[in-house]
């Protein structure tokens, strides 16, 4: 049930319904454990066939390392793609850079090996840091053709450069005497690589470990802070943005991340391999772990895993060649597809058939399940129903971690607009505006379409910079901040359509709106230390508050694109207020609701201005208005037309005229 209606207003949250979505282990740090030992425990199995290096082992150890080898960069790509959605077809070029590096720097340069491995991601997370810089500012098709440029750039060097053999490979004969990198010394421990029959591929132990951390390590950003604002910035970099997240350097943080994880793919297979050929880094690469990552499911923790396996295994089997074969016999001896067109049939029928891959295709259909029964338990009320919970203020006095409101200040200035004009070209769609906003205070903007108001809400947020005048922010100059520069102040907004993540659930888009999505070190989401496992606990405590202020709790687990839209409105007002914002900018809130959402809608924010909270209301709603606002502001062609209490606005002739097309009292 939702707060935005007011004939359930007396009924308040039954205890079983307050307690049925809480089903979090009471020991979250001892999923993440199991998670650790299940993936440690399955790389060693992995390996088990080879702990005798009798010769037919050989062959499996070389399958094993190459699918260690893809998982790695997969699950770097993952990251990018299936949560940022930047799709990067530049990661074989850092997977061949990795390899290469580290092969140079031991044979030529005469590094330590593990000084070679550390330069060889360095040199990765360097070449991903510039091409990122030059291609954050492009989106879609015009990045990955950036990134493709690099990926072909890196195969002609690697083909036609005479330091790394050319087609003789690396290292090869008249270079280097030998075509094999010699086995590397770690400790005083021979780490042999999988070549020589009965030799123990000892290489294959740090190389197993080395992968089910990295599975590990993704599995911890991606269920992080950090990896919430990954997923924001490949909903709406405009949200990402109002949730405090530097959208520029998270995304080429996230891009030198994924270009590591790819040269250390790359690592993985000098390491294993002892030798390089060109033609093995080719564009067919990149396009292989794109496969990789979908296939398996782009945007889940284990996908990349399950898609690496499976295409390694399918490339190095005998399907694809019998496939060949067939196609000769039966279509044609001189067109038939090879594997690399095979492949790519499998990537289409993939994208057709399974667009969230394997793993993404089954955790829907499991989470459905989920879903369908907590329906079927509530009978199926909360999803019918438009009535709801209203707002009251013991809930919203509970609704901050740290218990604490902006109550108490009332009447203070805390946002000063002073002459704030925006020109568009010739057209000036705010002129010499002034605004002043109390703490405490509702503060309505209403006006024909085409006034100013959203621009002016724009204005405000950071999305536009002024043209001219200032705007300070408890007594803060914020003239010109970037929006997740505003956010951090203390402003917090919604929008005209509800902003959500819609394929997540309600509790997640409300942890998201926490200042931690912006905030949180890369560090602490990939470590994941005990610390943030107390963060996360107490956020999802006060999430649960929140869902429960508006009349959300039911469907904590819901994702959030199957609520109804006056539930999306709710839950897009707790996402806001999980940011422990001063103020809150609502752009028309009231948009498609009924009129019993309305009235709950204004419940709420009655009560979030008796807890101090300052809200800016951009509505054309007027019997709201009247009811909530203390100060209404109109606007007519990006000018003030008039500014004062409900009563004198509403009846004041230039507004009418403007705007109301007759006098308040005609329209109720």
């Amino acid at each position: 049930m939702s707060i935005l209606d007011q004939e359930s207003r007396s009924a308040p949250p039954t205890r079983e319904s307050s307690r049925r979505p809480a089903r979090w282990p009471a020991r979250p740090w001892a999923r993440d454990a199991l998670f650790a030992v299940a993936a440690l425990a399955v790389a060693f199995i992995a390996i088990l066939p080879g702990r005798d290096g009798a010769g037919p082992s050989i062959s499996l150890m070389q399958l094993v390392a190459s699918m260690a080898a893809m998982t790695v960069a997969a699950v770097g790509l993952n990251l990018l793609m299936g949560y940022a959605k930047l799709v990067s077809l530049g990661q074989g070029g850092f997977y061949a850079i990795g390899a290469y590096a580290t092969a140079w720097l031991v044979l030529d340069g005469g590094w330590h090996p593990l000084l070679a491995i550390a330069g060889a991601l360095a040199l990765c997370g360097a070449v991903g840091a510039v091409v990122a810089v030059a291609s954050m500012q492009l989106r879609g098709p015009q990045f990955s053709v950036i990134t493709l440029v690099l990926a072909i750039l890196v195969e002609r060097i690697l083909n036609e450069g005479a330091l790394f053999g050319r087609l003789a490979g690396y290292p090869n004969h008249a270079q280097h005497g030998t075509t094999g990198l010699p086995p590397i010394e770690v400790l005083g421990f021979t780490l042999e690589p999988p070549m020589i029959a009965n030799t123990v591929a000892t290489v294959m132990v740090p190389v197993v470990v080395v992968t089910a951390l990295v599975v590990i390590v993704s599995r911890n950003i991606a269920r992080s802070p950090w990896g919430s604002s990954l997923s924001a910035i490949g909903e709406s970099e405009m949200l990402a943005s109002h949730l405090g997240v530097d959208v520029f350097h998270r995304k080429v943080s996230v891009f030198v991340l994924a270009s590591v994880f790819g040269g250390l793919g790359g690592v993985i297979t000098t390491l294993c391999f002892a030798h390089l050929q060109p033609e093995t880094f080719d564009i067919f690469l990149t396009i292989t772990i794109v496969l990789a990552v979908v296939f398996g499911g782009s945007g889940t923790v284990l996908g990349p895993l399950v898609g690496a396996v499976g295409i390694v295994w399918l490339e190095q089997s005998d399907i694809l060649a019998q496939l060949g074969d067939l196609q000769q016999e039966y279509i044609s001896s001189q067109w038939y597809l090879s594997t690399p067109g095979l492949v790519g049939v499998l990537f289409v029928l993939t994208l057709f058939l399974m667009p969230k891959g394997i793993v993404g295709t089954i955790g829907a259909l499991v989470m459905g399940r989920r879903q369908r029964a907590d329906v079927a338990e509530d009978d199926g009320a909360g999803l019918q129903e438009t009535a709801g919970l209203p707002a009251t203020a013991e809930a919203v006095s509970d609704a901050s971690v740290d218990g604490a409101s902006p109550a108490g200040r009332a009447g203070e200035p805390l946002l000063v607009m002073r002459g704030v004009g925006k020109n568009f070209g010739g057209l000036k769609a705010v002129a010499d505006m002034d605004l002043t906003v109390g703490r405490g205070q509702i503060h309505a903007v209403i006006g024909p379409n085409g006034a100013g108001k959203s621009t002016l809400a724009n204005l405000l947020t950071g999305v536009y910079k002024p043209s001219s005048g200032s705007v300070r922010f408890e007594g803060r100059e914020i003239t010109g901040l970037a929006p997740h520069k505003v956010a951090r102040a203390g402003v917090a907004r919604t929008f005209q359509t509800p902003q959500l993540f819609h394929d997540a659930t309600v509790l997640d888009n409300v942890l998201a709106g926490f200042p931690d999505t912006g905030r949180t070190p890369l560090w602490a989401a990939a470590l994941k230390p005990p610390s943030r496992y107390r963060r996360d606990a107490e956020m999802r405590a006060e999430a649960e508050r929140l869902l429960n202020l508006v009349g959300l709790t039911e469907f904590t687990r819901l994702r959030a694109g199957e609520l109804p839209y006056g539930k999306q409105r709710a839950l897009e007002i707790a996402r806001a207020l999980a940011s422990q914002p001063e103020l809150i900018v609502l752009d028309e809130p009231a948009a498609g609701l009924l009129a019993t959402e309305t009235a709950g809608l204004g419940d709420l924010l009655l009560s979030l201005r008796a807890h101090g909270y300052a809200l800016i209301v951009v509505e054309h709603h007027m019997d709201l208005v009247a009811r909530i606002a203390d100060q209404v502001t109109c606007m007519d062609q990006g000018r003030l037309l008039s500014r004062g209490t409900p009563q004198q606005v509403l009846s004041d002739e230039g507004v009418v005229s403007a705007y109301l097309g007759k006098p308040m009292e005609e329209h109720s």
